[in-house]
């Protein structure tokens, strides 16, 4: 076990992140900074990882020598504002990677990404930072994760997908080969993607078909 860490959130990703670092003994968990601090204790169902703050008490903690942090929060938007606060104060932002999944050593992966159990990374696969590769993705050759991603549980890409900045692509979803998602778009649950979506945009079914602007 290496140094200590604060967990950024304390919801459902923020207890699966807790359960990899304390199962592989990547951290010790400091405790977790909340906005529900003073209200909740600790996270639900894990009474030994305490809430010890709010947001607004992040540059105090760094100040006390708590340098490591993982934002651990599904929603991309939230995720992103607390990923650039800490980058400003200074945090080293870690990556959570679990040992049962698979990443090639041929793969690019940027910081404060978390890639769960059984996930997928294959080779020359790009993934930036502040992102979600969740439990049993397959992330084929040659794909492009942009920033603040959240690929949810289940997807498969195919070789030479392209995935814009802040995009969800739903539990299940898959999507061929070559094809683009725009920035910050949209994918539902269980979506086939055929043809490229463009940016700001919700789509979804079999196959995928744009609903609306987001």
């Amino acid at each position: 076990m290496t140094d200590d860490i604060l967990i950024v959130g304390s919801g459902g990703h923020a207890r699966s992140v807790s359960d990899i670092i304390l199962q592989e003994k990547l951290f010790a968990i400091a405790g977790c900074i909340d906005n529900l601090y003073e209200k909740c204790t600790n996270i639900k169902f894990m009474e030994d990882i305490s809430i010890i703050g709010n947001d607004g008490m992040l540059s105090g903690f760094y100040k006390r020598g708590l340098k490591n942090v993982f934002i651990a929060i599904g929603e991309n938007k939230l995720r992103t504002k607390l990923y650039n606060i800490v980058s400003e104060i200074g945090f080293t932002i870690v990556n959570i990677i679990s040992n049962t999944s698979s990443v090639s050593q041929r793969a690019h992966i940027g910081n404060g990404v978390c890639i769960m159990r059984g996930a997928v990374v294959n080779i020359n696969t790009v993934i930036g930072n502040n992102c979600i590769i969740n439990t049993n993705c397959s992330l084929d050759h040659d794909c492009y994760v942009g920033n603040n991603c959240h690929i949810a549980p289940g997807v498969t890409m195919s070789g030479g997908v392209h995935i814009g900045d802040g995009v969800q692509l739903g539990t299940g979803t898959s999507v061929i080969d070559g094809v683009k998602i725009g920035e910050n778009s949209f994918i539902g649950a269980g979506s086939v993607i055929i043809n490229d979506i463009p940016s700001g945009v919700m789509a979804y079914g079999v196959p995928a078909r744009i609903i609306r602007t987001i």
